[in-house]
């Protein structure tokens, strides 16, 4: 039986499931490729097209796209087609718009809305590690799964240089057993769960952490939270991209987003490349960093 062809506009659901389908194959794509074309089928149907990877953007296709589906293809597309050479670092953050990421007590379940916290999941799903600090799982206790939409959990790595978390919180509960931690080489410990990495000056070097990951084969890393472990990242100029998520609330006092070097002149401060997006309520701020 001969495969239809699609040329109408196509559902979320299916330009989610191309995304997947992309993810699934990005390994086998040259690197030195600036185009690349697929042909996927989903539920009976063909869907091709081509990629413009250095400019980042869909050329030929097969099927038309309304504006959520557009968006999609996106954000999403040049994460997982990206052109680095070294593992690609994305990281998000949610804030209010006086610039806080949680209250003064921690309290920060949903500053964002559900259709970014649906991104989050997203985002979750078309990665292939997700780095967080020890403070938010502390703060928080989330699970790091991608429960709200189709694709894989990816693997959850937790900086916990003192070894302070114990097995109770959820993303070392999950049923995958998919989540780890890296503590100090300082400290003796033999379970399965665990990396050891030194500490420089009381911190992990974040190269080491970033070469920890390779090993691991990880090409995509999302760095979910909190500010200080994305601030991080910031400071020593590893993010390839920052999603950051402005929620139209207003609380006065809390926990600021980022803890960055200060700039001294306007002439020392980054202009970024940005792109926005409407999430329900919230603005999404897609920044390149590369």
């Amino acid at each position: 039986m001969k495969k239809k062809s699609v040329k109408n506009s196509i559902s979320k659901k299916t330009a989610w499931s191309l995304i997947l389908a992309v993810k699934k194959a990005y390994h086998q794509i040259s690197n030195n490729q600036n185009k690349v074309s697929f042909a996927i089928q989903i539920r009976g149907a063909k869907y091709s097209f081509t990629y413009d990877i250095l400019n980042r953007k869909v050329l030929k296709k097969s099927f038309e796209l309304n504006k959520c589906c557009s968006d999609y293809l996106d954000l999403y597309l040049p994460i997982i087609l990206n052109d680095s050479e070294s593992p690609y670092i994305i990281a998000h953050l949610a804030q209010t718009l006086d610039g806080f990421i949680a209250t003064n007590s921690g309290e920060s379940k949903y500053i964002s809305s559900e259709d970014n916290l649906e991104h989050i999941h997203m985002l979750r799903g078309i990665s292939d590690i997700i780095l967080v600090g020890s403070h938010t799982v502390s703060l928080d206790n989330p699970r790091l799964t991608t429960r709200l939409v189709k694709g894989p959990s990816p693997m959850r790595l937790i900086l916990d240089k003192s070894n302070s978390l114990n097995k109770k919180f959820h993303v070392f509960k999950n049923k995958d057993n998919n989540g780890y931690k890296i503590i100090s080489d300082n400290i003796k410990c033999n379970a399965d769960n665990i990396f050891q990495l030194p500490l420089v000056k009381d911190y992990f070097d974040l190269k080491d952490v970033i070469n920890l990951m390779t090993k691991l084969n990880k090409k995509i890393i999302f760095i979910e939270g909190g500010g200080k472990t994305v601030s991080s990242f910031l400071n020593n100029n590893l993010l390839n991209k920052l999603h950051l998520c402005v929620s139209p609330i207003i609380i006065g006092k809390g926990r600021s987003s980022f803890i960055l070097e200060k700039k001294i002149r306007m002439n020392d401060v980054n202009d970024y490349k940005i792109n926005h997006y409407k999430m329900g309520n919230d603005i999404l701020l897609d920044l390149d960093l590369s």
